[in-house]
């Protein structure tokens, strides 16, 4: 038997805890499992943990560089990415809506402004068979 393993975790560098704890917490329905001053940990309702902690208002960005750029999220259906699209009006995070190779993504921005991905169908709905030009913007 080979070694298998999944994705289990992100960690997400935030400005002001607070306000990111708020958005993910209340955009995607995630639980506040850990806290303390600087850090805490949210889980999704499918087991998915995030991480956030807290580097400050001054700490430096990269967002062209090496590494995880966004986070991408899936819907499994029209009317939750419709849900998730009111949500991020509501907050003023709203970007943009576009459908590519039958996927429709909802684009917005989280408190540091940084981008926040949504797709429909999930990729187990409609597996992936093109690159979306967005995801490398």
């Amino acid at each position: 038997m080979g070694n298998s393993a999944k994705v289990a975790s992100s960690v997400m560098y935030v400005s002001e805890l607070e306000r990111s704890v708020t958005f993910y917490r209340d955009l995607f329905k995630c639980a506040v499992t850990l806290r303390s001053a600087e850090a805490a940990l949210l889980l999704t309702a499918e087991g998915f943990q995030l991480y956030i902690i807290e580097r400050g208002k001054q700490a430096e960005r990269y967002p062209n560089g090496l590494g995880h750029h966004l986070l991408m999220w899936a819907t499994d259906s029209a009317e939750g990415l419709e849900g998730l699209k009111r949500a991020l009006q509501g907050t003023g995070s709203y970007v943009d809506t576009h459908t590519s190779g039958g996927v429709t993504f909802l684009e917005g921005r989280d408190p540091d402004g940084l981008r926040v991905l949504i797709a429909h169908p999930d990729p187990a709905q409609h597996p992936r068979s093109i690159f979306d030009s967005h995801m490398f913007a």
